[in-house]
């Protein structure tokens, strides 16, 4: 879980720390446990922290010259946007991300004796399928796109991280949200954390419009969510008196008109998550489950959700209304838009937007609910090591460095430099961030990953039709569902 507390203690051991160049085992010290772990990432901001956290590595790391070679997903995956940047950099950059790259690198090159090199691809699984299968030790480390990454897990081609010495996934640097929920009967295959940009990226978030906020003297979003009113009922009372029928004529115009919320239908199983609501859960052994679900307040959700959705007047969807994401961005740039459903990522897309914008989660069902829900789009990348890795050993114990690394790196570029400096357009947006990504939710089950027997698509499907027939769709499917998962899972555990 990338906090925002880590990132503030960060910057100031940075400041203080400059002469550290690397994650390194303290030189007669003990390893930093998982108490002394989480007494540090839990510390109050306004404390001064100067203490850095190290991986559990050897000192005396030697790869010995060899070529660290990542697969990657290259622009031809989903475009430009999605293309990996995170991994390798050719030459230092006056970008911060880049920079971060590249400094990370050559700090972990030179103490490591390596070199860290990148294969970009357009079709990550098939090509990481073949290479496996082949024997080839073409790639140590994998950053595949998500279903990419969950057909290899399918076909036994990833090794365990749990299982691996030099990986410890209880720190920091790994996501702790996927490291708990995607494990499967203690087995871990792939994860995410400070290593990576792309789960940050591909996080379901919202933006709001503060002109019109201001315009139209609405509550200040922003203050919603510090006092616990960003409720769905609160955004449908918001998005109505927004929409305006620009040019009189009765009809949904979306070069013209005004939308309360614009976007498109990813959105459907984000207020499923924004609810508090998930496929999948888990049992005493760590073994998926489909948890009884509580079909009342499905529906309950499902009827404040279609609400919000099925009026095209006030909600714009782009590929429900037949456009793409060029007219979604459209709309929001040109102030016609509220609210807006969309990834992380679209805020750099954003960056040329003349009017001033805020980041806010997805609101919650009311105000009883405890937490705020978010899901992950699966163009997020994630690592994993194949079963054909020959070095696997000093392997690991480079990626858990370069994990930690990272933390000091990569993380406050991507941030405090390159989000607070250029894209966000307030502070506020910053804490609000910190927010979504302590509520993200990794859920096995979601259209997103394994989708087993499409019981994650019931409520999707039903918000789409404008129908709350929660209960008897899930019933349909549930059965099969569960065979479905009984025999994927048994599957999996057979990986060596």
């Amino acid at each position: 879980m990338k906090k925002l507390t880590v990132i503030l203690l960060v910057l100031v051991m940075l400041a203080v720390e400059v002469c550290v160049a690397s994650c390194q085992t303290q030189s007669g010290g003990d390893v930093t446990t998982n108490e002394q772990t989480e007494a540090v990432t839990t510390v109050e901001t306004t404390e001064a922290v100067t203490e850095r956290l190290y991986p559990n590595v050897p000192n005396d790391l030697d790869l010995g010259g060899q070529e660290v070679t990542f697969l990657v997903i290259s622009g031809g995956f989903n475009g430009a946007d999605w293309e990996s940047q995170d991994i390798y950099q050719e030459e230092d950059s006056t970008d911060p991300i880049a920079s971060a790259v590249y400094r990370r690198n050559k700090t972990l090159e030179e103490k490591y004796k390596c070199t860290i090199a990148q294969v970009e691809s357009a079709t990550t699984g098939s090509d990481a399928k073949k290479a496996i299968n082949s024997g080839s030790d073409e790639y140590q480390v994998l950053m595949c796109d998500t279903k990419s990454t969950l057909s290899l897990v399918q076909s036994s081609l990833l090794r365990d991280l749990n299982a691996l010495e030099g990986i410890e996934t209880e720190q920091p640097w790994w996501d702790q949200n996927m490291v708990k929920n995607c494990s499967i009967g203690g087995k871990l295959f792939f994860c995410t954390g400070d290593i990576s940009i792309m789960d940050n990226d591909a996080t379901w978030v919202m933006m709001f419009n503060k002109k019109t906020v201001n315009d139209l003297d609405l509550e200040s979003p922003y203050e919603l969510v510090k006092n616990n009113q960003w409720t769905f009922d609160k955004m449908f009372e918001m998005m109505q008196q927004a929409h305006s029928d620009e040019n009189g004529n009765g009809k949904v115009d979306y070069d013209e008109d005004k939308f309360g919320f614009v976007t498109h239908n990813s959105s459907l199983g984000a207020f499923y998550y924004a609810a508090g609501l998930k496929v999948i859960d888990k049992d005493a052994d760590d073994m998926p489950i489909f948890p009884e679900q509580n079909a009342e307040y499905v529906n309950l959700v499902l009827d404040k959700s279609i609400k919000i959705w099925t009026d095209k007047t006030i909600c714009w969807s782009a590929d429900r209304d037949g456009y793409g994401a060029v007219e979604l961005q459209q709309i929001f740039e040109e102030g016609r838009g509220l609210f807006l459903g969309e990834v992380m990522q679209l805020v750099f897309r954003l960056r040329a937007m003349d009017i001033d914008f805020g980041l806010i989660p997805f609101p919650k069902y009311d105000s009883s609910q405890e937490n705020y829900g978010h899901f992950v789009h699966q163009t997020s990348a994630l690592l994993s090591i194949p079963v054909s890795c020959k070095n696997v050993d000093k392997i690991a114990s480079f990626v858990e460095a370069m994990a930690c690394e990272s933390m000091y790196t990569l993380t406050p570029a991507y941030y405090e430099t390159a989000l607070e400096g250029k894209y966000f357009r307030d502070p506020e947006s910053k804490d609000m961030l910190d927010i979504i990504l302590r509520s993200r939710t990794f859920d096995l089950g979601s259209t997103h990953m394994f989708d087993w027997g499409g019981i994650a698509s019931v409520f999707t499907q039903l918000l789409s039709k404008g129908s709350n027939a929660y209960a008897s769709n899930y019933q349909k499917k549930i059965k099969a569902a569960r065979t479905r998962l009984n025999k994927d899972v048994e599957k999996i555990l057979k990986v060596s």
